[in-house]
């Protein structure tokens, strides 16, 4: 593991507690500690946007995005990850755009294992996902009605053209 904390700018005032490092398959991890917060959070970024989708499969990596909150091999009910944060006051969200597809919840945590678990699941997401037929059919028609709605987006549109 290779320690990258040292190469951080942080605002002046800010007291937090950072540590940064690189692990051995090259993810880079940013860890931050609030002492005075409840809060946890956590954030994956795999850096696979919409650029990176093949000619033939437009939106695929919106689609993964949409499919991934959708069950995994330990936790296989749907709506299992939204349930357990909402459970502990937390919530999640994702986005596509050209370069990256971002994953992030929150949460309330004051025992570490509340943390524990929602980083547990949050992690399946990346090593067990399901992706399972109705679901599919669902968030490919989720998907196509975003897109739909976004081609009457002026801001869309001038996306397009700079991509």
């Amino acid at each position: 593991i290779q320690d990258i904390t040292t190469n951080l700018l942080l605002p002046p005032m800010d007291d937090r507690q950072y540590e940064s490092f690189t692990l051995p398959n090259g993810m880079k991890i940013l860890l931050c500690s609030d002492p005075t917060s409840n809060a946890a959070a956590a954030a994956m970024d795999v850096h696979v946007g919409a650029s990176s989708d093949p000619n033939a499969i437009p939106g695929l990596a919106h689609f993964n995005e949409h499919m991934l909150f959708l069950g995994t091999e330990k936790y296989p009910q749907e709506d299992s990850f939204e349930a357990y944060l909402t459970t502990n006051g937390g919530s999640s969200n994702a986005f596509t755009d050209s370069e990256d597809t971002v994953y992030y919840f929150t949460i309330n945590a004051e025992e570490d294992n509340v943390l524990h678990s929602a980083l547990d699941r949050f992690g399946s997401f990346f090593t067990s996902p399901l992706f399972t037929e109705s679901a599919t059919e669902r968030e490919l028609n989720a998907i196509e009605s975003e897109n739909s709605k976004n081609l009457q987006s002026d801001t869309f549109r001038l996306y397009q053209l700079e991509k």
